[in-house]
């Protein structure tokens, strides 16, 4: 993860930018790059949504087969088969997105914040509605989709162009198309203080 850090110093604020991305970004190029991939990304989001909609299957099973308490077994196996489908087709929906992008070349861009967000609850509220005793004017199909199309729309168009900028710093080539991008050493450093003394020298002599 250094190594990538180490090479912005030779790219400009805005490129700078462009790589870093907002807070989510940052958050996964935290993360070592073989963990950060996309598809693990990709993967992760289902995983969240497994988790999320593991009480209201639950619920939707009665907590129970009969009168004779609650067999979790069906639930475990519905929810289990419905995360593990999930998680291994967003994991190959991300990794085509970076396929894609390797030919294309796009840069990373920002999807509208606010509707990304604000989908999954809103495709939450739609299954939940679906699932209960009142009868929801929107199908469940569309809920799923609503719920579960964020993740693939944000890895698509930001988070798998900016890994694959990421992983050419990494190896140090320039993701703009420029000449090879090295790491800041500690000789770059020596000689920029001395060329800020000798300026400072300089000003001396001629006040």
């Amino acid at each position: 993860m250094e190594g990538w850090r180490s090479r912005l110093e030779g790219l400009d604020e805005e490129q700078v930018k462009l790589i870093e991305g907002g807070g989510l970004s940052q958050r996964f190029s935290r993360l070592p790059l073989h963990l950060s991939h996309p598809a693990f990304i990709g993967a992760l989001y289902a995983l969240l949504i497994s988790l999320a909609i593991s009480g209201p299957i639950g619920n939707a099973y009665g907590f129970g087969t009969g009168g004779g308490g609650w067999d979790p077994w069906p639930w475990l196996r519905d929810v289990g088969f419905r995360g593990l489908t999930m998680m291994l087709a967003l994991a190959l929906i991300a990794h085509m997105s970076l396929l894609i992008n390797k030919v294309v070349l796009r840069p990373p861009i920002s999807p509208p914040r606010t509707l990304l967000f604000s989908m999954p609850f809103i495709g939450f509220a739609i299954l939940l509605l679906n699932w209960s005793s009142f009868e929801s004017p929107v199908p469940e199909l569309a809920g799923w989709f609503i719920l579960v199309v964020p993740g693939p729309i944000y890895v698509h168009l930001s988070w798998a162009p900016r890994w694959r900028m990421l992983t050419m710093l990494e190896d140090g080539r320039n993701p703009f198309g420029a000449e090879e991008v090295k790491p800041a050493t500690h000789e770059d450093e020596v000689e920029l203080e001395e060329i800020v003394e000798a300026l400072g020298t300089v000003d001396v002599l001629t006040d």
